[in-house]
């Protein structure tokens, strides 16, 4: 029976990956207006129109968001079986697998938290340049609300930055430590494919590309947006979900194989101290010793 969690988790990486890029494609790429210097020098007009495109691409923004964060949820109930798994129930590697499981841990709570604070901000702004009086701060009319709101924004966007970078490198540590626990196991206790994990080992590698890709966008934006847009293609709508998929069909070869209706004993999973039934045979009784009467003693 395959695994429905990494079956969810693939689907919902590869659309949020699909609708990030579309964003990134609509918003710096194919949108001519954008002007990266007069976004630094806070026109009040360009800024005023580039609210006015966002406003048409934030149903795109908000969905991917849901997806990425879903995505995280459901990839995390595998990767704590398959941590609990390879550690044979605490029993291998302990400082390894916990380090899985916290990783990813700590990957999706960031994840989904930030997505929540990202949500209430993009409501927030909105809400903002809708209904608040943005101009007429001064005697001069240069706009001050405009530029106030589209600092905080770009503020706000820097910390969603941030946060996908250290996306990054839990996912960069849990494909790391899966294959080595892989990889240090017997070849005969071995249940899951070294190739499989190989394949871990390459969705790290680029996820450590598209962690450099991220940082260097305060370099050169529109460059590195486009080689991260390759990368994420790559990495998040091919490599990721494909190690997802196969995970969901082999992680039941390394979970516990009883349940409550089979009381087989599973030689991983059973406990340190056998049953007295089976580890104690009964012994044989000795045969009754004769003693001599003490009435027919010889005079």
């Amino acid at each position: 029976m395959v695994n429905c969690s990494c079956i969810f988790s693939a689907f919902c990486f590869v659309v949020s990956n699909a609708l990030g890029i579309a964003v990134i494609v609509e918003d710096v790429l194919k949108n001519d207006a954008f002007e990266s210097e007069r976004e630094k020098a806070l026109d009040a007009d360009y800024i005023q129109s580039r609210w006015a495109h966002r406003y048409s691409i934030a149903p795109l923004i908000q969905t991917a968001h849901i997806f990425n964060a879903a995505a995280w949820l459901f990839f995390l109930t595998p990767i704590l079986q398959l941590a609990w798994a390879l550690s044979r129930g605490g029993k291998r590697k302990v400082g390894v697998h916990a380090a899985i499981a916290g990783f990813a841990l700590a990957g999706c709570m960031s994840e989904v938290l930030t997505r929540l604070l990202m949500f209430g901000g993009w409501n927030a702004a909105h809400w903002i340049s809708q209904s608040f009086t943005l101009e007429g701060w001064s005697d001069s009319d240069d706009k001050v609300g405009w530029k106030a709101l589209e600092i905080v924004y770009i503020i706000m966007n820097g910390m969603l930055m941030w946060i996908d970078a250290f996306e990054w490198v839990c996912l960069f540590v849990v494909m790391i430590l899966i294959y080595f626990s892989i990889g240090t196991e017997m070849p005969e206790q071995r249940s899951l494919s070294l190739w499989w994990g190989r394949l871990g080992l390459a969705i790290a590698f680029f996820s450590f590309i598209d962690l450099t890709a991220e940082l260097l966008r305060l370099e050169d934006w529109k460059d590195f947006q486009k080689f991260g847009i390759f990368v994420a293609i790559v990495n998040t709508c091919i490599f990721l979900p494909l190690w997802l998929l196969w995970l969901a069909c082999t992680l039941r070869n390394v979970m516990p194989t009883t349940n409550d209706d089979d009381v087989s004993r599973d030689p991983i999973w059973s406990p340190g101290v056998p049953e007295t039934s089976s580890a104690m045979p009964s012994l044989p009784m000795p045969p009754p010793q004769s003693f001599p009467d003490q009435n027919s003693a010889v005079p």
